[in-house]
């Protein structure tokens, strides 16, 4: 428990009691007055020894049963208790209250005195409850109460002192009122307290209290009582007694006068009573001893009349002698008692002995620091000094001794900073008294004697040299005889020894500081009574000062002495010097310069010239170097002084040396005076120049050159001028201007012609030009000297261009300098190194002195530098890139030994690229350094010529650079562009401005669209065939890649649009989308997806920019005729169909609708709707057909027709859907028109035009996922268009009737166009009309499908014999992929164009029928039926066919090379769509097509069956989604799933259950031999990827193929597993191949795709949220493991990505814990991570093992079969299974325990009752079924019934395998029977053939025999 040690003295408490009306004090009341130890209650009053036990008889029951409760000793009860008494004392009346104050008063007295801080505050509160309640009810018990009250407000803690002051206060809250109490009851309160002084420890409490707590009571009872009992003496001796006078005697002064008297009565018996306090005083407590000091200092105030002879006898050696005290809390209270009593009884020094007992003492006080109260001490010193009588200590040996001993004080501990001013304050004062007090105490003339040798021995040997850092071997012979001539003793010398070490230690700075002070302060205070004294101590001070410089360096020291000596005449200044005092120049520093000076020259030490230069700074150089008599005048003192300045000073300070060259420098500069400031500043200039010439001819490598030495000047006098430092120069010299001269000019300008250049020379010119930031400008060179240096740096960093190896840079040069022929040859002739030197020195100026050079920017030379600079890093950012490039393909080619000798860097760049690199890389940080408002402030000309120069330099970089690849040169420039524009921050005229200059119009840009002006409005003009070479066509490749990154890097707005610009940039889009291919980027890929997002982002985009860019595609595409829109997959509108158009308008016009308009839906149905009217205003002129418009229109109808219906079919009519419409009719009466007409009279040219354009109006979309397409059919036609349509139609048959040869004998050759045309037209017809086709149309649309199809399935098989041939027929690898590349290349494109849309129209009558399958309308009748179903089926072998016949091409393609493989899966993505088509039909095909396509395949008799043709397709090198899915499907599906497993498998043959008879002959043929023998293999396909070491897996990306086909192949295992019956062998042999050759270590893999965040075993805690991957597995595992089927995961996982194959390893997981637990425990089990384990086992309970563990006990209750031996019961709250076996007389009950992370932990088996069976078959049976559920890959169902089955062979008779103790095998479940010939028992094979692996031996494990 802590305790409060502040006391406050009783003044304020007295003050408190003052009556207001006597103008007191406002009242503060009692509080404040703390006591420093506990107190424990006093005795009850003798009085009413029984008070407690008499209680009136109408006390309340409540309160008397709390007051009951204050006796107990738990502080817990005691506060509940009090807390209730307070609320109860505010509720309850003052007379019922007022009965319970006896008692109470009791609890009080008690309580006051509790060891609990918090029981003694809550006290007083209930005490201030009581008296607001009982009120005058309280004056009866008032004096009763008095003494603890008042013995209350002094408790140490504060809290119980202020609870206790409150509650006298709501007593009494008039002050007066509080001083009445208080003298009423003043015998009362004395008598308590004497009560509780009188306490011992033992008498405080029961001897069960601790007695720790007990002496912590009573140190509290005393201090609190001797507190108290202080403070009372002084308010009613002190304050209110003694405040009443006069000559009346009035009733009250009467009264005052008895409490008067009765207060010193009982003050004189209390200290008669405790013998004047002396045991207090020695007690072991530092707080009661200085609270007996309080009380003993207020007797002696206010009661001393009490201290008679004996009194002082006892108290004199006490109080006198009480500086042993140690304890600093008790110092303040003792020294109080000590000046008190020596000052009130002055003879009491009588009574002692002063040397033994209070010198003696006072000395080791002081000598021991005051004993840690400083602060509090020192300060009284001086006081004590003037209460000692001086007839009792002799003066001389007093003084020397109390400032030895003082002094010795201040090492004992580190002083603080203020404990540091408290001592040097009290040493000064103290030394300052014995001068002042030596007359007095001194006998003849020895005053002055005295005075000296304190000023000698005391001030000089000891302070001053203490000051000064000396050498203390001096000071121990000096400070032992401060004592006397005389020996010092040995006790003594011992002692100093002491004080010497201590003294050793290292002071901190402020010890100096204030002890300097203290010197400063002592000799300005004897210079103005003792000057002689003085004059004395100066003399000394300066002998000491000439002894440091005597000896100088020999001093270890040194610089120390000469520093405190700076420092002491610093001091000087502030507190003698600037009050004007003289002195300290009279008498020191005169004298110091004038006997110093030649030593400190001589010397050249930097710490005295420092000295040197503060007192010329402090004094003045005049007064300090002259003598008075020089000084005449004001202007008498110029000439010696110049010459003292020229011939002493000025060669002395620019001497260079090194060491000193900065400090002299200062002082030449100090020197300067304003009368004669021009005339110095030519000296010092001349004297620079002549040393520089000496320099030159002795080379002096010493000292400072001329440069050197005035950079040390200038950057000296820039500091001063910035500062305000010059002091001494207010007019001349203030201003920089008055520092230019035209020597500095011509040394500044020469600095570039003197090579090579140095550091020195770049330090000098930036010195001279100032401006390293916005605020230096002083500048001491002329505008005409700084406009050369800016013509000298820029010549400087040009000359780097030189050396460069790129062309663009010499035409960049051009641009900075285009008048300067001559002198690029000069620097030409220089070495590289040279140019390079000289670069480096202009760019160090310009870094350093930017904004000086920034002046006068308009002369158009600092836009030049500013440009200069970007060129150079753009240029050796190249030359690195360049190298870099050289590098790479160094490494991948062959280089000769030659060549890389070449290279002497590590890392393959030449010296000039390391020096370029170097000078670009500081141009780079500094340009990043300067800030926005520095380009903010460049004048607006230097801006434009700037941005104008890099805007030029750029395109000359982009146009020839032709070392780099395009696309890296294009990012490099861009890179440069994007960081100037960021750096200098254009506004919005000026970047625009940018741009016009950088995309302007050139020889090489733009190619195809040119900008012009016409009418002042902003117009392109296409060029129809532009002449181009093959360099300019390279050049503009480079162009436009550059723009393209440009616009990737920057905005489309802000490069393209020109926002807000008088000329917009409509014409570079246009030019971009027209180039359409670059290097590193594309129209699709790059610049359209800016063009949207910025359409996007910014929907405001200015019309006209739409419009314009519209309308310039449309006229390119109009000048052109484009190819036939037949052959252009419109119904596959794609980015890799717009790029098939060959006119480079019309693809551009296309790209931008297709993308701003279909895909995006950004572009505006008014653009839209303009471009519409204006193809139909030039689709006629006159009378003719424009037949390149007429080209144009369908494929531009192709990409808007699809938005303009949407606003259609949401009923949003508007002139543009009008004129869609009308537009559409007219072009189908158009196209019917031509059909008309004979096949001879009409040009099918028109037919195919006209078609077009109408096909084009009638779109239809091809949607769906991997595993269906389905066609959409996008417009709502009218019936005028229906009908049209269906007459169109009509006359298409007709007309392709009339020409068909088969059809007609007529020799009209129908074109292949108009034919397509007709298949496309077919399938619009059965999109949009099928309602309203006839018998006739289906006929005509089932014979052109028919046709179409099989064309196709002929051209695949014969592509697939072909293959086969070459295969077979192959003589070497190359030539079979000769072979095959002509094969592929063979193919007739046309054919598979023709079939897709055949495809597309049988895809749609497909959906047709099963959307309609309850629908019984003619049409659909009518299709279903007869010979049309039988067409349709025969279609859908073919498609069949022709898939099967693809992938077998591709497997006999792969038994040759991947390489060969890959040639023939490239060959379908090249018509995508086609086989996408053919995909979504296989999914659908019924078994019965699957089974006689196959057996098509099977006659064919190639060399690779279906199966092989189907992995190949699954596993393609070119995957395509749709076809593996479908192949995939097709693997799982019968009659392929009983092939696609195993190898060598026909149909029928995989998971056929045999009979019995067949079992057992299997069985007998099985168990003949080894396992080894009769393994089974899966196919060849599959064993490939599952077996793939998971080491190399692992490392793969997460979407890797290889990872993907791992996935696949386990996906169909596991899916065949589930399909296999439960007793198939085969399931069982696929069950032991995993188990034995495939590693787990899979399922490292499937978790690398399950991010788990690592977690540890915490309890019950709350599984932590899943990252979506994570949850998408958990999701799918669950699903899987619900469904039983991962065929959804399979169907989902294309196209591939992270969260697909997340899903599908999860459903993996979800299957592999579902059929193969075994398998999967095997390798949790194995993990070594604990963090991953806990991981997996948590998400595997949450998700996983819950839907098992439900599916496994439905599985027990549904499959066991149960009969009158054997029962099953399942409890799935407890995850138990209870198996019961009853047979005859014996029983077993056998309990299976699942864990809740099942099956990741072992199944636990128990058995709970066992009947008539023996323990150890008993145990065996628990093992067996142990056995089961662990190794079984299955369900714990199929482990039970295979145990059960176990049980019964047992009970049959059947003997276990003696390897196993099982009968069935737990793997495979065969019976043993290979019998050993000699013992005859019977071994399981699998258990045989493990025992002679294991054991190396054939013998039987029995009888050893061989077998």
């Amino acid at each position: 428990m802590g305790k409060s040690r502040g006391r406050a003295s009783s003044s304020g408490l007295a003050a408190s009691l003052l009556p207001e009306a006597q103008g007191a004090v406002p009242v503060v009341g009692f509080g404040g007055y703390h006591g420093a130890s506990r107190v424990e209650p006093a005795a009850p009053s003798s009085a009413d020894p029984d008070g407690s036990l008499r209680l009136p008889p109408d006390v309340d029951a409540e309160v008397l049963q709390h007051l009951r409760r204050l006796g107990r000793k738990d502080p817990t009860t005691k506060l509940k208790a009090l807390s209730t008494l307070s609320m109860l004392f505010a509720q309850k009346p003052g007379e019922e209250v007022v009965q319970i104050v006896p008692q109470w008063a009791f609890e009080y007295k008690r309580l006051l005195l509790d060891y609990n801080r918090d029981v003694r505050r809550a006290t007083n509160d209930t005490m201030a409850s009581l008296v607001s309640a009982v009120k005058k009810g309280l004056a009866p018990h008032l004096k009763s109460l008095m003494g603890p009250w008042w013995f209350s407000q002094f408790d140490p803690a504060t809290e119980v002192a202020q609870a206790g002051r409150r509650s006298f206060e709501a007593a009494f809250p008039q002050s007066d009122r509080r001083m009445d109490a208080l003298m009423l009851c003043v015998k009362e309160t004395f008598l308590y307290l004497n009560e509780n002084l009188k306490l011992t420890t033992q008498a405080l409490s029961d001897k069960v209290t601790p007695m720790d707590e007990l002496e912590d009571m009573h140190e509290r009872v005393i201090s609190s009582s001797l507190l108290a009992m202080a403070t009372l003496i002084d308010i009613l001796l002190g304050v209110k007694l003694q405040s009443d006078g006069g000559d009346s005697m009035n009733t009250e002064s009467k009264s005052h006068s008895k409490v008067r008297s009765a207060t010193l009565s009982s003050a004189e018996a209390a200290l008669s009573m405790h013998k004047y306090f002396i045991d207090f005083l020695r007690s072991k407590s530092a707080v009661i001893r200085s609270a007996t000091y309080t009380l003993l200092t207020s007797y002696v105030k206010y009661v001393p009349n009490v201290f008679n002879e004996e009194a002082m006898k006892i108290l004199s050696s006490t109080l006198l002698g009480a500086f042993n005290e140690k304890d600093p809390l008790c110092h303040s209270a003792m020294w109080d008692a000590v000046l008190v009593f020596s000052r009130r009884f002055p003879e009491a020094w009588s009574y002692c002995n002063i040397h033994k007992v209070v010198l003696n003492r006072f000395w080791q006080f002081l000598q021991n620091g005051c004993y840690g109260s400083k602060q509090a001490s020192y300060p009284l010193i001086v006081q004590f000094l003037d209460s000692i009588p001086p007839k009792e200590v002799a003066t001389e040996q007093f003084a020397f001794e109390f400032l030895k001993h003082l002094w010795a004080g201040r090492n004992q501990r580190q002083l603080s900073a203020a404990d540091s001013l408290a001592f040097f304050t009290a040493f000064k004062q103290s030394f300052l008294w014995f001068l002042k007090n030596a007359p007095r105490n001194s006998v003849g003339d020895s005053s002055d004697y005295i005075r000296n040798r304190l000023i000698t021995n005391v001030l000089v040997k000891m302070v001053w040299q203490d000051y000064l850092q000396l050498s203390l071997s001096k000071n121990m012979d000096v400070v032992p005889g401060l004592l006397s001539e005389e020996a010092a003793t040995d006790d003594q010398q011992l002692s100093h020894k002491k004080s010497l070490l201590a003294a050793n230690v290292r002071h901190p700075i402020y010890y100096y500081q204030d002890l300097g002070k203290c010197i400063a302060e002592i000799l300005d205070d004897i210079s103005v009574t003792e000057r002689h004294l003085l004059e004395t101590a100066c003399e000394s001070l300066l002998r000491d000062y000439l002894d440091i410089v005597q000896q100088g360096e020999k001093l270890s020291k040194f610089q120390d002495h000469v520093d405190q000596l700076v420092s002491f005449f610093r001091s000087l200044d502030i507190l003698v010097v600037q009050n004007g005092r003289t002195w300290p120049l009279e008498n020191l520093a005169r004298l110091l310069v004038e006997h110093s000076l030649p030593a400190i020259k001589s010397m050249d030490s930097p710490s005295l010239v420092k000295l040197l230069l503060v007192l010329v700074e402090i004094f003045g150089p005049v007064p300090l170097f002259l003598k008075s008599s020089e000084i005449k005048d004001d202007k008498s003192y110029v000439e010696p002084y110049l010459s003292l300045f020229n011939a002493d000073f000025v060669p002395w300070c620019l001497d260079g040396k090194y060491s000193t060259c900065s400090s002299k420098i200062d002082l030449l500069l100090s020197l300067i005076q304003e009368e004669c400031f021009f005339d110095q500043w030519r000296l010092i200039i001349k004297h620079t120049r002549a040393k520089q010439k000496q320099s030159v001819d002795h080379k002096i490598s010493h000292t400072k050159d001329q440069f050197e030495l005035l950079t040390v000047i200038l950057q000296k006098v820039r500091e001063r001028i910035a500062g305000g430092k010059l002091k001494n120069l207010q007019r001349s010299g203030s201003l920089p201007e008055h520092w230019r001269h035209d020597l500095l000019d011509s040394v500044a300008v020469s600095v570039f012609c003197d090579l090579p250049a140095t550091d020195s020379h770049v330090h000098f010119l930036c010195a001279a030009l100032g401006g390293s930031s916005q605020d230096d400008q002083i500048c001491f060179l002329s505008a005409e000297a700084v406009c050369k240096i800016r013509g000298s740096i820029l010549k400087s960093l040009a000359s780097v261009l030189i050396t460069s190896t790129f062309e663009w840079t010499k035409s960049s040069r051009f641009l900075l300098l285009p008048m300067e022929h001559e002198h690029s040859k000069i620097l030409g002739e220089q070495s590289l190194s040279a140019n390079l030197e000289m670069a480096q020195l202009a760019f160090q100026v310009l870094e350093r002195s930017l904004f000086a050079l920034k002046t006068h920017e308009e002369d158009s030379v600092f836009s030049y530098i500013l440009s200069a600079l970007f060129i150079i890093e753009w240029e050796c950012s190249m030359a690195l890139v360049l190298a870099e490039e050289s590098d790479l393909k160094g490494h991948k080619e062959e280089i000769n030994v030659e060549a890389l000798m070449c290279n002497t860097s590590d890392d393959h760049l030449d010296e000039t690229v390391h020096l370029k690199a170097n000078l670009a890389e500081r141009i780079h940080a500094f340009r990043q350094s300067l800030i926005p408002s520095f380009w903010n402030d460049i004048h607006s000309g230097t801006l434009n010529r700037l941005v104008n120069i890099l805007a030029q330099s750029v395109r000359y970089a982009v146009f020839d650079t032709i070392d780099l690849p395009i696309d890296t040169t294009a990012v490099l420039c861009s890179e440069w562009v994007v960081d100037m524009l960021r750096l200098i921050c254009l506004d919005h005229i000026k970047l625009q401005s940018f741009f016009d200059a950088l995309l302007s119009e050139g020889e090489y840009w733009p190619l195809w669209v040119k900008p012009s002006l016409q009418n002042g409005q902003a117009s392109v003009k296409i060029q129809r065939e532009p002449l181009t070479t093959d360099g300019t066509e390279l050049k503009h490749q480079r162009f436009v890649a550059f723009v393209d990154k440009l616009v990737l890097n920057l905005s489309f707005g802000e490069v393209i649009l020109a926002p807000l610009s008088s000329f917009s940039r409509a014409w570079v889009a246009a030019e971009m989308i027209c180039t359409w291919n670059w290097k590193g980027g594309s129209a699709f890929s790059t610049f359209l997806p800016s063009l949207v997002q910025y359409m996007k982002t910014e929907p405001g985009l200015e019309v006209s920019f739409v419009s314009l860019l519209l309308d310039t595609l449309l006229e390119g595409a109009l000048m052109h005729e484009s190819s036939d829109w037949a052959l252009f997959n419109s119904w596959h509108l794609s980015d890799s169909e717009i790029e098939k158009i060959q006119d480079r308008f019309l693809r551009s016009l296309v790209a931008l609708l297709f993308t701003a308009y279909t895909k995006e839906s950004v572009l505006r149905e008014s653009d839209a709707h303009v471009l519409l009217e204006q193809l139909r205003s030039s689709l006629f002129i006159g009378s003719a057909v424009n037949r390149k418009c007429l080209r144009t229109l369908p494929f531009v109808m192709s990409t808007i027709i699809k938005p303009l219906t949407e606003k259609v079919r949401l009923n949003e009519a508007s002139p543009c859907t009008d004129l869609l419409g009308k537009s559409i009719l007219s072009w189908l009466e158009e196209a019917i028109s031509c059909l008309s007409s004979s096949p001879r009279e009409v040009a099918q040219q028109d037919i195919e035009d006209w078609m077009q354009v109408v096909l084009s109006c009638f779109p239809l979309k091809i949607t769906g996922g991997t595993s269906k397409l389905i066609v959409k059919f996008e417009r709502e036609i009218s019936d005028a268009e229906t009908s049209l349509l269906l007459t169109l139609f009509s006359r298409y048959q007709t007309f392709y009737g009339s020409t068909d040869p088969s059809l007609s004998s007529r020799e009209t050759i129908l074109s292949k166009t108009v034919e397509l045309l007709g298949v496309k037209l077919t399938a619009v017809m059965v999109g949009y009309c099928w309602t309203k086709l006839g018998e006739t149309d289906w006929c005509f649309v089932f014979r052109i499908l028919r046709k179409w199809i099989e064309s196709s399935v002929l051209l695949v098989e014969e592509m697939t014999d072909n293959i086969n041939d070459a295969a077979v027929n192959q003589t070497s690898a190359q030539d079979i992929l000769e072979k095959l590349k002509l094969i592929a290349c063979t193919m007739e494109d046309l054919t598979f164009t023709f079939a897709e849309s055949a495809l597309v129209t049988l895809c749609h009558l497909n959906l047709v029928d099963n959307l309609h399958e309850t629908d019984n309308s003619p049409n659909l009748q009518l299709i279903r039926s007869g010979e049309y179903a039988e067409s349709n089926d025969k279609m859908m072998e073919n498609i069949l066919r022709l898939f099967l016949a693809s992938g077998v091409s591709e497997a006999i393609a792969g038994s040759c090379s991947e390489e060969a493989s890959s040639i023939i899966a490239s060959s379908r993505v090249d018509h995508l769509h086609f086989w996408e088509l053919v995909a979504s039909f296989i999914i659908d095909a019924s078994p019965q097509i699957r089974r006689s396509a196959l057996d098509s395949m099977k006659l064919w008799g190639l060399t690779k069956e279906s199966v092989s043709g189907l992995y190949s397709i699954l596993f393609s090198s070119e995957p395509i989604s749709h076809l593996q899915f479908a192949a995939y499907s097709l693997l799982m599906s019968e009659p392929l799933c009983q092939l696609s497993l195993v190898k060598g498998s026909s149909v029928g043959e995989i998971g056929e259950i045999p009979s019995s008879s067949q079992e057992s002959e299997m069985g007998q043929n099985i168990e003949s031999i080894p396992d080894s023998e009769k393994a089974l293999y899966l196919r060849d396909e599959l064993t490939a990827l599952i077996e793939m070491p998971t080491s190399e897996l692992v490392k793969t990306d997460l979407v890797a193929l290889e990872r993907v086909n791992v996935f696949v192949a386990w996906a169909l295992v596991l899916s065949h597993l589930q399909l296999l019956p439960l007793s198939s062998a085969t399931r069982e042999k696929v069950l032991q191949y995993v188990q034995d050759k495939i590693s787990p270590s899979i399922l490292d893999c499937i978790f690398q795709h399950i991010p788990l965040k690592s977690a540890a075993p915490s309890g019950k805690k709350k599984d932590v949220e899943l990252v979506p991957e994570a949850r998408a597995a958990a999701e799918a595992s669950k699903c899987a493991i619900t469904t039983c089927s991962l065929l959804p995961y399979v169907e989902s996982l294309w196209p591939v990505g992270v969260l697909q194959m997340a899903s599908l390893a999860g459903s993996l997981y979800g299957m592999m814990i579902r059929l193969l637990p075994s398998y999967v425990r095997t390798w949790f089990t194995s993990l070594r991570d604990r963090s991953l384990s806990y991981s997996i086992e948590s998400f595997t309970r949450a998700w996983c093992s819950p839907p098992l563990l439900l599916d496994e006990f439905s599985q027990v209750k549904e499959s066991i079969y149960v009969d009158e031996t054997f029962s099953v019961s399942v409890n799935r709250s407890a995850y138990e299974i209870i198996a019961t076996y009853k047979k005859e007389e014996t029983g077993i009950d056998l309990v299976i325990r699942l864990p809740s992370c099942y099956p990741l932990r072992h199944v636990d088996v128990e058995c709970t009752r066992s009947l008539g069976i023996s323990e150890v078959k008993c145990r065996k049976w628990l093992l067996s079924l142990t056995s089961f559920v662990r190794n079984q890959n299955g369900a714990i169902a199929e482990a039970i019934r295979t145990w059960k089955s176990n049980f019964d062979k047992e009970f049959e008779g059947i003997e276990e395998c003696p390897i196993c103790y099982s009968i069935l095998h737990t793997s495979n479940h065969s019976l043993p029977r290979l019998a050993c010939k000699t013992c005859r028992h019977k071994f399981h094979g699998a258990c045989l053939y493990k025992w002679f692996s294991t054991s190396n031996k054939s013998t039987c494990p029995l009888c050893q025999t061989p077998f």
